[in-house]
C-alpha cells in the first residue's frame, strides 16, 4: 500500500529461533539476584532473614562468595554469614542415572537434571 512502510513477515523458521532465544534468555533471571553463582539454590526475602541457624548438614561460611557451587545450596543466615551444603540431585522415578561422560543410548530419550547428573527414561 502507498504511503505504509512494509512489515518483514517472519517465516515459521525464523519465529521459532526468535523465540527460542527468547525462552533460553529468560532463564539467565533468578529470584535470587546476584547471589550465588553456578547452580547453587537460594533463598531470599523474608524466608532467608528468618533463618538462624545451618541445617545440620551444612556448614557456615562468611559471604555468598564462599558457597559451594555444583547444584549445592547457599542461603544466608539472620546474623549476616551464610551456610553452605551438597544437595546432590536424584533422577526422578521411572528414570536412571546416566553414567558420568556418557552419551544417551540410541533408540532412548535422557534429560538433564542439573550441573552434575543426565538421566535416562527407562
Amino acid at each position: 500500500m502507498p504511503g505504509f512502510p512494509s512489515i518483514p513477515v517472519l517465516t515459521p523458521v525464523a519465529l521459532l529461533m526468535v523465540l527460542s532465544v527468547m525462552i533460553g534468555l529468560s532463564g539467565c533471571s533468578t529470584s535470587a539476584g546476584a547471589l550465588g553463582s553456578g547452580n547453587q539454590r537460594t533463598l531470599s526475602g523474608d524466608a532467608a532473614s528468618k533463618i538462624s541457624q545451618c541445617k545440620s548438614t551444612d556448614i557456615v561460611v562468611d559471604s555468598s562468595s564462599q558457597c559451594l557451587l555444583d547444584d549445592a545450596a547457599c542461603y544466608p543466615l539472620s546474623n549476616g554469614q551464610w551456610c553452605t551444603g551438597e544437595r546432590g540431585n536424584i533422577c526422578p522415578a521411572g528414570s536412571v542415572a546416566l553414567p558420568s561422560g556418557q552419551t544417551c543410548p540410541p533408540g532412548k530419550r535422557c534429560f538433564r537434571v542439573g550441573e552434575s547428573l543426565e538421566c535416562t527414561i527407562i
